[in-house]
């Protein structure tokens, strides 16, 4: 009896050290956590950073309809990198209601720089904000340490802008009538901020 136990023990260990040394072959070391094969849980390893340069852009403009009146529009901004890879930005078209309006200048991408680093960031015209125009754009400023596109906040919205690269100043232009507002913005501490507010009539505007 106590050979065949001796014999049964011998066989069993036998058994056990084949399985240690076929898993040490093949590389397949069990997982204890999910029961999965640890080396048949490949990551993806992508290392490509992308520049600014490498993307390009392109919209879409998106028409809602409710009983055949224009309710809103949704400008979808695809931006695509050297590898193929696309994501899409929102914008909501302003106002919601165009249908009588100039509507071809909404979805138009520009690439001003905004921050002034000598780097082009990315804006979409939303459309005019009435018969005046007033047109307003959804701004992405480029991180050239994050490699993106930050949608960049402002407490108000800069109509029909101007960059002044010397003086490192946004302008925007309101008119409403013969009413025109010009704000000044500058960057302080990685915002933009109103630096300057000025009330005018058109033809005062006409004479500068």
């Amino acid at each position: 009896m106590k050979t065949f136990n001796r014999i049964f023990y011998f066989a069993l260990a036998l058994v056990v050290m084949t399985m240690a040394a076929c898993g040490n072959k093949t590389g397949n070391a069990t997982n204890t956590a999910d029961s999965i094969p640890a080396d048949s849980v490949t990551a993806q390893s992508d290392d490509y950073v992308p520049q600014r340069s490498d993307y390009t852009f392109r919209s879409e403009v998106r028409t809602m309809d409710d009983d055949g009146e224009v309710r809103w529009d949704t400008i979808v901004v695809y931006l695509t990198d050297a590898k193929g890879h696309t994501q899409q930005l929102y914008s909501q078209a302003q106002p919601l209601d165009t249908a009588t309006w100039n509507k071809g200048s909404i979805g138009k991408i520009s690439e001003d720089d905004w921050n002034f680093d000598g780097i082009p960031d990315l804006q979409v015209c939303m459309g005019p904000m009435n018969g005046f125009g007033n047109f307003t754009y959804d701004v992405w400023i480029w991180d050239d340490q994050a490699h993106q596109f930050n949608y960049l906040k402002t407490d108000d919205a800069i109509f029909d802008p101007e960059i002044d690269s010397d003086k490192k100043t946004i302008v925007s232009v309101w008119r409403l009538d013969d009413d025109v507002e010009i704000v000044r913005y500058k960057w302080k501490d990685g915002k933009l901020v109103v630096t300057e507010r000025e009330q005018l009539s058109r033809e005062d505007l006409a004479d500068d």
